[in-house]
């Protein structure tokens, strides 16, 4: 059986200080079945010249502006030629020189070509592993590093590229299409994928992710599950959190909210826990400032989950 073709894609922008140690854990791998693509927005700071070196690793290059990581990568999910692709940040590296031939060894337990295989990976932002196998609930609370994920080629055909109006988490939102699709197979393989550096993107500032995709995803199913939940203080912490850096200043943004689900669909019925109309009316009376700074916003979340508790709202 002739072993599968992973694409690995990493894409980078003047990052020559750690860009030797990524290429090195790519080529330094025993697997022989895969194709190195490069994509750089137009380096200056000597990040060519370290590709010129290893040149003879590198399947494919590009070198030309773009409109930011996620159109690069939309890029690189083009020029690859894998069975499955796999993007690795320039600042991170592959844990191991047999990662990638333990995930091939992984890859035919799934039967279906629509399908993502995904580890755990370990970094400067995490205490230990990050973070185990996902259920769709799970994923609506936190992301799978994408430097934990194997796609197959095929899943981009059909959940399409990144969506470039999120600026932050176009990974997120793509994973939870990819979660949401019933034709979709999703396998977690319990092994350290790789290493991550400290460099990333920002959630504070993604509000169209947080507004279009995952607070009426979250509304969807919190109206399945009932307000309950939200007795859990870090449940409720999460949507004090969510609404804050949405900026959600009106009760009824979340009704409107709550009719969007699955990226533009209308969900008829889902109501809005009166927890959380009552949460967004009180931050409005906040200014930003104050919501903002750590020990004041969790003070007020606390007194707040307090009023409801003892209220029965919860």
């Amino acid at each position: 059986m002739t072993q599968p073709l992973i694409s690995i894609i990493t894409v980078i922008y003047n990052g020559a200080a750690t860009f030797e140690r990524t290429i090195q854990s790519v080529i330094g791998q025993t697997y022989p079945r895969f194709e190195y693509i490069i994509v750089d927005g137009g380096s200056t700071d000597g990040t060519l010249a370290i590709i010129d070196t290893y040149r003879s690793h590198i399947a494919k290059f590009v070198s030309e502006a773009d409109k930011g990581v996620y159109d690069a990568m939309n890029k690189g999910i083009t020029m690859a030629s894998g069975d499955w692709l796999f993007f690795l940040g320039a600042d991170d590296i592959l844990y191991d020189n047999e990662v990638l031939a333990s995930v091939a060894g992984a890859f035919g337990g799934l039967a279906s070509p629509l399908g993502l295989l995904y580890g755990n990976v370990v970094g400067p932002s995490y205490k230990g592993v990050y973070d185990g196998a996902f259920t769709f609930e799970k994923l609506l609370s936190k992301n799978i590093s994408h430097q934990a994920i194997f796609y197959t080629r095929k899943l981009f055909d059909r959940i399409g590229h990144y969506n470039l109006r999120y600026k932050a988490y176009a990974d997120w939102d793509f994973n939870i299409r990819c979660f949401a699709d019933n034709n979709v197979q999703t396998a977690h393989l319990d092994r350290i994928i790789a290493e991550f550096g400290e460099g990333g993107l920002s959630s504070r500032h993604d509000v169209p992710f947080l507004r279009e995709v995952l607070i009426p995803e979250k509304l969807t199913m919190l109206a399945e599950t009932g307000p309950r939940r939200l007795r859990h203080l870090p449940a409720y912490d999460q949507w004090w959190r969510l609404i804050r850096n949405a900026g959600i200043r009106r009760a009824d943004e979340l009704e409107e909210l709550a009719r969007l689900r699955h990226f533009g669909e209308t969900a008829s019925g889902t109501s809005v826990p009166r927890c959380l109309q009552t949460m967004a009316r009180w931050q409005s009376r906040i200014p930003v400032k104050t919501l903002r700074t750590g020990i004041l916003s969790k003070s007020l979340m606390f007194a707040s989950y307090l009023i409801h508790l003892l209220t029965g709202a919860i």
